[in-house]
């Protein structure tokens, strides 16, 4: 996701067919991709410094519950790619959740 942080046009054509050009949506577009690669980064760190483990999983959890709704509780769910990263979100929150209430 980082690379819709720098080339957001090019990475919203790929997912979604189309790519908006107006300074908003595009502002957005590389938010989104800076916040889902943060998060993965979080993720990563957390798997090698348990302390931090458990307010990761449940903020990644959040994150991606998030955008599993936002995406397939839209239109944005015609996107065949779209839907597909938006239900591999919501399966990796499940198996966050599962190992959450295994601890």
């Amino acid at each position: 996701m980082l690379s819709q942080f720098f080339a957001p046009l090019a990475v919203l054509r790929r997912v979604y067919g189309e790519a908006p050009t107006d300074t908003v949506s595009l502002a957005l577009a590389r938010h989104w991709g800076l916040l889902i690669f943060c998060v993965g980064a979080l993720l990563i760190y957390a798997a090698f410094y348990p302390p931090v483990r458990v307010p990761v999983l449940v903020f990644a959890v959040i994150e991606k519950v998030g955008l599993g709704v936002c995406v397939l509780g839209t239109s944005l769910r015609s996107k065949g790619i779209a839907a597909v990263l938006a239900a591999a979100d919501l399966l990796m929150a499940l198996i966050y959740v599962i190992y959450l209430s295994g601890l």
